[in-house]
């Protein structure tokens, strides 16, 4: 039965997504063994198809845009009928490339609303075909940050919940799963849910023991190495403790939205020690963002650490879903900074800042480094140390929801 299901990886546009395809593909072939269940589909850009090219069923599939900024998604029939239908369409797109030009010549960069209009125009060029499922794998979800749409309502302050109206009109392109590593917010698992989507969530803050190797098919020493690629920043932690003591080790909780998530890291990190004293290593702070420019920061009356207890050899870890002008872990960092702490660090999943955030973005008065997946092409002059992890998270994650096809077959 698994060999009659294929899965087809098609990039939704070139350079670093092309590649996160390509990476995904040779992890499913060779670490999960789909070996001839997989296949790869690349498109074209207009300027690569000969300009005598018939628009007919012979031609190749293009992802391109007009002059105009316009998205383009052809397809011949042959290729529609031949290649896609009838398996399993994983689309792959980064949804945020803030250095990607349209074209090289051209000065403008390609938007959010750009890469979605392309997943957009892929999903109704597929729907003229039969396939098995649809799924779209993301490194990075956009317009998650419309999950507070509730919160500031009762304030008297309305938003535009772009996360609802993308994932309802995606829906009804066609998509039945989605699959992305660390959302901002569970809130597009509720609302996909709701739409009749499934979602999956790769956590990289997961520990070894959170991951079930008998869901991914592994076992022994290969299951081993593929985990601790499945756990990035829990392999941080190992090594840091065999770098220096774990008793100078902490970990910082910025607002309401990470707390969960700090306390499971100390929690899997620290399994040894009882729970009161592993949570002595917390730090928790309250932020209130006022406007679009104000936000207050500091320490909740429980923080068991507070400024009269700063350790001066300690090293302060913030955690945090996403990174863009750093704002937030710099107003901690500093308040650890001027009691003299040691070293204060911040790893997040994504690295979201933009041209306009560079010169704050690498300020590291306060903070002395920056740790984040690969999960948004960035400049290599944003000052941020990259772990590569996105081709094993989404791997993992669609290998879990082609197995779930296959048995429904």
């Amino acid at each position: 039965m698994l060999g009659q299901t294929k899965l087809l990886l098609i990039p939704c546009s070139g350079l670093e997504t092309k590649t996160l395809a390509e990476e995904i593909y040779q992890i499913l072939h060779q670490d999960y063994g789909l070996e001839n269940q997989v296949e790869i589909l690349l498109s074209k850009r207009m300027a690569e198809v000969d300009k005598e090219t018939p628009k007919a069923h012979r031609h190749p599939l293009v992802s391109d845009s007009f002059a105009d900024r316009e998205v383009d998604v052809d397809i011949g029939a042959n290729q529609l009928k031949d290649v896609i239908r009838g398996k399993h369409v994983v689309l792959v797109e980064h949804l945020l490339t803030p250095y990607r030009k349209v074209s090289p010549e051209d000065s403008d960069s390609v938007s959010v609303n750009d890469h979605i209009m392309t997943v957009r125009g892929f999903l109704e060029v597929i729907g003229n075909v039969d396939t098995l499922q649809r799924t779209l794998a993301t490194p990075y979800l956009a317009y998650v940050r419309s999950h507070s749409v509730e919160k500031y309502q009762k304030r008297g302050f309305y938003q535009f919940d772009s996360l609802r109206l993308m994932l309802q009109d995606l829906q009804k392109g066609g998509l039945d799963v989605l699959a992305t590593i660390d959302p901002h917010s569970l809130k597009a698992a509720q609302l996909a849910e709701e739409l009749g989507m499934a979602f999956h969530i790769a956590n990289p803050f997961q520990s070894g023991r959170a991951i079930n190797p008998y869901k991914l098919g592994l076992s022994g020493e290969k299951s081993r190495e593929i985990i601790k690629r499945l756990r990035p920043f829990h392999e941080l932690i190992v090594r840091l403790k065999e770098q220096q003591s774990a008793q100078h080790l902490y970990f910082v909780s910025v607002d309401d939205g990470t707390e969960h998530r700090v306390e499971n890291v100390v929690d899997r990190a620290f399994p040894k020690i009882p729970s009161e004293e592993a949570y002595a290593l917390l730090a928790y702070f309250e932020k209130d963002r006022f406007s679009y420019d104000g936000a207050t920061s500091r320490f909740k009356p429980f923080s068991p650490i507070k400024e009269s207890n700063i350790d001066k050899e300690g090293t302060y870890i913030i955690i945090d879903d996403m990174f863009a002008s750093g704002s937030t872990a710099m107003k901690a960092a500093k308040i650890f900074k001027e009691h003299g702490a040691k070293q204060v660090v911040g790893w997040m999943s994504h690295a979201v800042t933009t041209p306009l955030q560079h010169r704050t973005a690498n300020d590291r008065k306060y903070l002395d480094k920056v740790v984040c997946l690969d999960t948004v092409p960035q400049h290599p002059d944003l000052n941020v140390e990259y772990i590569k992890a996105s081709a094993d998270l989404l791997a993992a994650e669609l290998y879990k929801a082609h197995q779930k096809l296959v048995a429904s077959r």
